[in-house]
């Protein structure tokens, strides 16, 4: 399934997301690779010189100060993270937590932070790094990997959402982004409607429970939320 974007963004498999590869045949590899190689082992895109692009400058910026503050929600150290600005691609991960950001993606969306934010927490949201944790040895179906798959992009989308409400920004132009690119279905992913309604469902629990917070404890709000990076969360 291939989708594409108005204004000459890159196609892929799926938005914000990693391409499957088939699973491989023979000795089985431990659980986690198997994983890791299914979710993040799209080949890696082109690296780009941000200096070339000084127009994504304050872009670029805002997903670093971002970055900080969404890998705290994670429960991650900033450095397990980097952000690269990259060619042919909207936005994705590999196993080391390389996030590679399209800068024809950025370019043309860079007016809507809210998307920016979004689609960098549906990265940070993967994690990719756990699956280390996993080492049983057993050699993955492709049903079982496809299964996987949706649960892990259902993850990511989950945290998306959370995030989004923790940084008091609206999930809609996440959501209506990917609605517009993953126009077709694919067995690895759920149809973007569903989707949908899972990042509005966890952006509506989580702002309930942040402005509550905000509300009867203002003091340990300010010191622990993620938006403002006070200390652990």
């Amino acid at each position: 399934m291939s989708t594409r974007v108005e204004g000459s963004l890159s196609t892929q498999l799926n938005p914000f997301g990693p391409q499957w590869p088939t699973a491989k045949a023979g000795e089985a590899a431990p659980v986690g690779e198997q994983v890791q190689q299914a979710l993040f082992g799209k080949p890696k895109p082109v690296v780009l010189d941000p200096a070339q692009f000084p127009e994504l400058a304050a872009a670029l910026r805002l997903l670093r100060k971002y970055r900080k503050k969404l890998t705290a929600m994670a429960g991650d150290a900033e450095n397990e993270y980097d952000l690269v600005l990259a060619d042919g691609t909207i936005a994705q991960i590999d196993d080391q937590g390389t996030v590679y950001v399209g800068a024809r993606f950025l370019a043309a969306c860079k007016g809507k932070p809210e998307l920016l934010v979004g689609v960098l927490a549906h990265e940070i949201g993967h994690r990719p790094k756990r699956w280390n944790e996993y080492r049983v040895r057993k050699q993955l179906t492709r049903e079982e990997i496809e299964t996987i798959c949706r649960y892990e992009e259902t993850r990511a989308d989950i945290f998306a959402g959370k995030a989004l409400a923790e940084m008091r920004m609206s999930p809609e132009p996440m959501i209506e982004f990917l609605e517009a690119v993953q126009d077709k279905p694919h067995r690895e992913y759920f149809p973007a409607e569903v989707r949908a309604e899972i990042i509005r469902d966890a952006h509506s629990g989580r702002k309930y429970r942040a402005d509550n917070r905000r509300k009867m404890f203002p003091g340990f709000d300010r010191m622990t939320s993620p938006k403002g990076h006070l200390g652990e969360y």
